[in-house]
């Protein structure tokens, strides 16, 4: 009885205490967004208030990318912080007076940026994330069309293998194993699979599904026609088109 009432002591000590370390202000967004910079100089901080430390300071908006917007914190202020995950200077918190947060409607939208968080949109955070990769594969492709050569950097890790062109998320490859895109896994029943994405904008073969969305793709493979009834998730691929 003595060793019950002492648990129970430290299980309501611990619930008591769990809104002291809790931030009743920020959201965190189960489905990332897409941000960008609108402005020049404007710093990145490591919390939402600009007593915060700076993580980086973004010189233009022209520069620094595409942004994956995990939450926002409301503090009173004309404007809500968001926390971001930047390709330049890792995660931290941008005034939302800085920054366009895209509203979308794509369902292929939502998954990319989820891609985009899970996996590292750098080299950097992916090796943070994941640890280091098995190989990796470094190399220099020049694009005469576009007068301009592309650094490349392919991890392969555990379970997945990563692209990077100029140290941004180019592309992600899951051949095998139990990882996923947000909530579509590897071996999840297809009919499942594509209930939550909708109807492909293509169709290579009846086991290879097309999802595109501007310059992003999603290709899920099957080892059968889901049309037939059945099948199973057995390939997953993301990639975004830089040139085109």
């Amino acid at each position: 009885m003595k060793g019950i009432r002492i648990l129970a002591g430290i299980v309501f000590i611990l619930a008591a205490a769990a809104p002291i370390f809790a931030d009743p202000t920020v959201e965190s967004f189960e489905w990332p967004k897409a941000g960008a910079l609108t402005g020049s100089r404007v710093n990145l901080r490591s919390g939402p208030s600009v007593s915060s430390k700076p993580v980086g300071r973004f010189s233009h908006d022209y520069e620094t990318g595409e942004f994956v917007v995990t939450g926002k914190s409301e503090t009173g202020e004309e404007y809500p912080w968001y926390r971001i995950i930047s390709v330049e200077f890792g995660e931290g918190w941008i005034y939302g007076k800085y920054i366009f947060v895209e509203e979308t409607d794509s369902t292929v939208r939502r998954y990319v940026m989820k891609i985009r968080e899970d996996f590292g949109i750098s080299p950097a955070l992916a090796v943070k994330m994941y640890g280091e990769p098995m190989k990796r594969e470094e190399r220099k492709v020049k694009l005469p069309d576009f007068n301009t050569t592309v650094h490349i950097v392919d991890l392969f890790f555990h379970g997945h293998n990563a692209t990077y062109w100029n140290g941004a998320l180019q592309a992600v490859d899951i051949p095998a194993g139990f990882m996923g895109f947000g909530d579509i896994i590897m071996g999840m029943d297809a009919r499942e699979a594509l209930s939550r994405l909708g109807a492909p904008s293509e169709k290579e073969s009846p086991e290879r599904y097309f999802y595109i969305h501007e310059r992003d793709e999603i290709d899920i493979m099957f080892d059968r026609d889901p049309e037939d009834g059945g099948g199973r998730v057995t390939g997953l691929h993301y990639r975004r088109v830089v040139y085109d």
